[in-house]
């Protein structure tokens, strides 16, 4: 089976299927076929057996570089992640083939494999199958193409519906390393989380337990790190902690308000130590605008981090709340980054959670139908790519009906958040734990009611507590019923109304 995926940037979920059905067979070849194996230039052991867990590829080439994540299950399953960004899931034939040819093991070896592990396969085949995984394989590391995933229907015989493969672990971890900010975002979904909001807070954690969270979301096969807040800046510990991500093989990003990142010298820092991307919060091109949203004089020194970061070399990108104090000039805004340089660039709706549930400040998603609509158009005339990230409900905002691709809330499937205690929530502003990633197995983590009732949204809507509008909407499997956090902050209002 292989199954691919493609949807917007660190949450991309299109997923497909190919199917290969072999038996197995057993794990020595017959002694009578030995000089055939011989022939075929396989060194023992004559089945190659990988263990479960994550794999990392890292190819480098003058001009660009690509890292592949393989992450196999017990069943020997497998989902091949590319740059952290688009996933392909891959059954134990396809696994075991796409391994091979990421490690270079010639074409005919691996065709030697699948005869010797499956009855009843014959050598043209055994052959064609190893040809199919190989020509993936090959599309997939070729760095010429900007998107390694599209154009992919030669290779993908069947396309499943967005969402919906299962996954045995998260793609992403958000680490809160604190929830000290140099920023009072009054609308800060994180607000009430920080001892002080002016005052930064060292994490509960130290540099060393951090490290070894990394390690533990490593052996989950967690591929992909995003380190955060508060404001993750202010840890100090923070560039030992990209660098060791990047020992483990780690993709590894930081979500920022940029203004320390104002001095070059930290961001060579942090570019040095392996970081690879870098979002910095921008609320308007005014600076009053920008200034009254943070809470504080940050406009200059977050455009200069901006600057910085697009200067050293990161792959940079925005993001902005749309709010009621800048929904107006968001289309300007759009001017504004491209002008500095920005080729990628986020929006997101209120998040009801910390300061966002008492604002006042948030946009109903009616109302921000046409702002997206013209972001989007405006993007489009100057190449730009445009990221919407907030799952609405989509009878009342569809991003698919407005182009922007399928949106639905990730949190406890594809992603997780760290807080600085260790403790391990659902996402970075669902505030409820399902068990610390330091003192409890991570299975029960996984397993426990909380988490299944994120996942069984589709399956089981009932049980999950969507609203009965959504129990059979047949948008309810991209939808999946909206943000929890806004749905509830929704019902509050109306109960006390």
């Amino acid at each position: 089976m292989v199954t691919a995926g493609r949807a917007i940037r660190w949450t991309r979920r299109l997923l497909g299927t190919l199917g290969v059905g072999w038996v197995k067979r057993s794990a020595a070849p017959p002694t009578a076929r030995k000089k055939w194996w011989d022939r075929a230039a396989l060194v023992p052991p004559y089945f190659p057996r990988f263990r479960p867990g994550l794999k990392v590829f890292d190819l480098r080439r003058p001009g660009g570089r690509r890292r592949f994540h393989l992450r196999t299950n017990t069943d020997g399953a497998a989902v091949l992640m590319v740059d952290a960004t688009d996933a392909i899931h891959l059954n134990p034939t396809a696994a075991l083939l796409a391994r091979l040819a990421l490690e270079k093991a010639p074409v005919d070896r691996a065709a030697a494999v699948l005869r010797g592990r499956f009855r009843g396969v014959g050598a043209a085949k055994a052959r064609s199958a190893a040809d199919h995984v190989y020509a993936l394989i090959e599309r997939l590391t070729d760095l010429t193409a900007s998107c390694p995933t599209c154009g992919l229907a030669e290779v993908i015989v069947k396309w499943s519906p967005p969402f919906s493969v299962p996954v045995s672990a998260p793609y992403k971890a958000d680490l809160a390393l604190s929830y000290g900010c140099n920023n009072n975002c009054p609308h800060c979904y994180s607000k009430d989380r920080a001892s002080s909001s002016l005052a930064p807070r060292p994490s509960p954690l130290s540099p060393s337990q951090w490290r070894e969270v990394l390690r533990r979301l490593a052996a989950i096969g967690v591929p992909h790190m995003i380190f955060t807040g508060g404001e993750p800046t202010l840890f100090d510990g923070l560039p030992e902690l990209v660098r060791h991500s990047t020992e483990l093989g780690l993709v590894s990003g930081l979500n920022t308000n940029g203004r320390r990142l104002s001095d070059p010298a930290y961001v060579e820092l942090l570019r040095a130590a392996g970081l690879d991307h870098v979002q910095i919060t921008l609320q308007s091109y005014d600076p009053a605008v920008h200034d009254a949203m943070s809470g504080a004089a940050a406009f200059d020194e977050t455009v200069r981090g901006l600057k910085n970061s697009l200067v050293a070399g990161l792959h940079a990108i925005t993001n902005t709340t749309l709010t009621r104090r800048n929904v107006g000039q968001a289309g300007q805004l759009v001017e504004f980054l491209h002008g500095l340089g920005i080729t990628t660039f986020a929006m997101n709706g209120m998040i009801f959670a910390g300061g966002g549930r008492t604002s006042g400040d948030e946009i109903s998603a009616e109302a921000l139908a046409p702002v997206l609509a013209d972001v989007r158009d405006r993007a489009a005339e100057l190449k730009m790519r445009f990221l919407w990230y907030t799952p609405t409900e989509y009878c009342r905002l569809s991003p698919v009906e407005l182009e922007l691709g399928p949106r639905r809330c990730n949190a406890g499937e594809y992603s997780i958040c760290i807080e600085p205690n260790g403790d391990v929530i659902p996402c970075q502003s669902y505030y409820v734990p399902a068990g610390n990633i330091l003192r409890d197995r991570w299975r029960d983590i996984w397993e426990s009611e909380l988490f299944r009732g994120f996942r069984r949204r589709t399956a089981d809507p009932r049980g999950a507590g969507l609203p009965e509008q959504c129990w059979n909407c047949p948008d309810l499997p991209l939808c999946g019923g909206g943000c929890p956090l806004e749905r509830e902050h929704n019902n509050q209002i109306t109960q006390s109304v």
